[in-house]
């Protein structure tokens, strides 16, 4: 199995920074957080049962995750809490918050400071708006912590620490099992697309919040990444296969959209659809371009389109895999844009999830990285982006994306498509300017270059 990331990929991954829109908005640089707690120091019937939120403080020593430099004779890089306290976009969430643009959201949007707003604090920090034991060194303005991601600290901090230790047994005592690819997914999307209880809808964007995009392993290893894919990671954890990775987020993804798609809050916004689950372009273009003197409707010009790039993906991946499965999807993924606009999304939603549950993710999980399966993906990916104009940003952007993670898993890939995927994201700079004839040029010499292989 390829250990990874490779210097192309690195050199790669920095266009797609460029490219990702700031999961944080802009904090000040001044004075210190004031440490107040939006829920109160006591609140009355805290419920002191379950493990405690001990803050990042717990893991930051020198001999634990907070070494200067990485250890060779560990088996984790042990310079963890350095990577995320200086790097990580995770850790000035909350501070983001206070930030001249995000007190003027939170006056457009209608409620108060954001830094005392559950909705706001929800994905900004490690965050319970029940009550939640915490000690007395966490913070909420160390913002989406070690604890955000991993779970509460206090039952595995010194268990996890013992010379031996498995990765099982840190699980079984309260951490959370990121090597397990659908928990992971989950646990991201959940602040990276929403929830029930945690959603950026229509009205938060009109008032000026960043656009919310993701792709697992992109942002994986963008985060930045604090491990490394070695013998003894797959020995503890299994192989890291970007495909993969990016297949199963994008499924997870999808699945995400079609249950907002049926929820009966985030669908709808009073009487009017939610238009955040639309694409965003079916309005916000000028109308002096003139599109529609270049591009084809279907037959069906004027009307709103859903925002469904992942399932759109995922269909293109799964031909490549199973080519009547990914007939099938096709044909789910056209319909429910019809039958959303007629009244009739409630069966159609139900099909598609059906089909991905029954075949889909049963594909996934039996998926492998030689090298016949990667081409035949990144071939049908990259046909997908040459044949298909005037494309979305949000699809151009998941396309280029799962290109990369799928040349990501192949060191013969690697090699050979470098510049060409360069070429790709070069395009993807910034939304409001993107040309989808320009990626659809980029991608046609990407796939003439692939299908000459």
């Amino acid at each position: 199995m390829p250990t990874l990331p490779n210097y192309i990929r690195a050199v790669v991954l920095l266009l797609v920074w460029q490219v990702l829109p700031a999961s944080a908005m802009p904090y000040p640089s001044g004075e210190n957080p004031s440490g107040e707690n939006p829920s109160g120091e006591n609140p009355s019937g805290q419920n002191l049962s379950g493990p405690k939120l001990l803050g990042p403080g717990s893991c930051s020593s020198s001999n634990c995750h907070g070494s200067v430099k990485p250890h060779n004779s560990s088996n984790v890089l042990q310079n963890e809490y350095i990577t995320w306290s200086k790097h990580d976009r995770h850790a000035r969430a909350y501070l983001s918050l206070q930030s001249a643009d995000s007190k003027k959201i939170a006056r457009n949007f209608g409620i108060g400071d954001p830094t005392k707003e559950p909705l706001c604090l929800a994905c900004h920090a490690v965050y319970s708006e029940g009550p939640t034991p915490k000690g007395d060194a966490f913070r909420l303005e160390d913002g989406v912590s070690c604890e955000g991601c991993h779970g509460a600290a206090e039952g595995y901090l010194k268990s996890h620490a013992i010379t031996g230790a498995t990765h099982a047994e840190n699980v079984t005592h309260g951490l959370t099992d990121l090597s397990n690819l659908d928990t992971r997914a989950t646990l991201c999307l959940s602040c990276h697309f929403g929830t029930e209880e945690k959603t950026v809808n229509h009205t938060l964007y009109g008032a000026g919040h960043p656009r919310l995009t993701f792709e697992l392993d992109t942002f994986g290893v963008l985060q930045p990444k604090h491990w490394i894919v070695d013998g003894d990671y797959e020995r503890r954890k299994g192989p890291y296969v970007p495909m993969r990775v990016w297949l199963v987020g994008q499924l997870h993804h999808a699945e995400a959209a079609l249950d907002a798609l049926t929820s009966p809050t985030r669908s709808k916004n009073g009487s009017l659809p939610e238009l955040s689950l639309f694409d965003c372009f079916s309005c916000h273009h000028t109308l002096s371009e003139k599109q529609w003197r270049k591009r084809s409707y279907g037959e069906k010009p004027g009307r709103l389109r859903l925002n469904l790039p992942s399932l759109v993906t995922l269909q293109v991946a799964t031909a490549a895999l199973d080519a009547p499965l990914g007939d099938e999807l096709k044909e789910r993924v056209l319909s429910l844009h019809d039958a959303y606009t007629n009244g009739a999304a409630q069966g159609s939603i139900d099909a598609t999830q059906s089909l991905i549950d029954a075949k889909v993710a049963p594909l996934l999980q039996q998926l492998t990285a030689d090298l016949p399966t990667t081409t035949r993906v990144l071939s049908s990916l990259t046909r997908y982006a040459a044949e298909n104009q005037w494309l979305t940003f949000e699809l151009a952007e998941q396309l280029a994306m799962g290109i990369q993670a799928t040349i990501a898993s192949s060191p013969q890939l690697a090699q050979r498509y470098d510049k060409p995927l360069k070429g790709l994201f070069a395009t993807l700079k910034n939304a409001d300017s993107f040309k989808p004839d320009a990626f659809t040029r980029e991608a046609q010499l990407l796939y003439q270059v692939i299908s000459m292989k």
